[in-house]
């Protein structure tokens, strides 16, 4: 187990709490979608801890705290980070399925990932969101104030 792992697996059990905590005041029949991802991050996260709990007892505590930010990219981070800010505007002014679509092609496309993997990833996160969010769950999603 690395030190750097003990800041994360409290900070997603603190999302997971945060989130359960925040669950409850919607009404019980909205509760279900976002309890299964709740519980299935905790359970992600708790069988991350167990397995390197094991780990730990075989080769002790890694301190990679040195190391965590080693090749850090000041402008990707940045980038990605006003990208996110852009995000959450756009999907309030042009709606979810636009933005989304424009999102994930910028970010892929900045982060040099393949023309192929892209354009696979976009058309089947693109299904997936339609599938699951407007035909299962039937989840209205903002189309965006200019197209209201």
């Amino acid at each position: 187990m690395k030190k750097s792992d003990v800041g994360v697996v409290v900070f997603i059990y603190g999302i997971c709490l945060f989130f359960y905590y925040y669950l409850q005041e919607l009404p019980p029949e909205a509760q279900t979608y976002p309890l299964c991802l709740i519980s299935g991050l905790f359970i992600l996260n708790t069988l991350f801890v167990v397995l390197n709990l094991i780990k730990l007892k075989k080769t002790g505590m890694e301190n990679d705290l040195h190391s965590v930010f080693e090749g850090f990219l000041k402008s990707q981070f940045f980038t990605v980070l006003a990208a996110c800010v852009i995000y959450i505007a756009g999907v309030y002014y042009i709606g979810f399925y636009i933005t989304s679509i424009a999102y994930l092609i910028i970010i892929m496309s900045f982060l040099k990932v393949p023309l192929k993997n892209s354009v696979l990833t976009v058309f089947v996160l693109g299904l997936v969101i339609y599938f699951v969010f407007t035909m299962f769950l039937k989840v209205p999603l903002p189309m965006g104030v200019v197209f209201e």
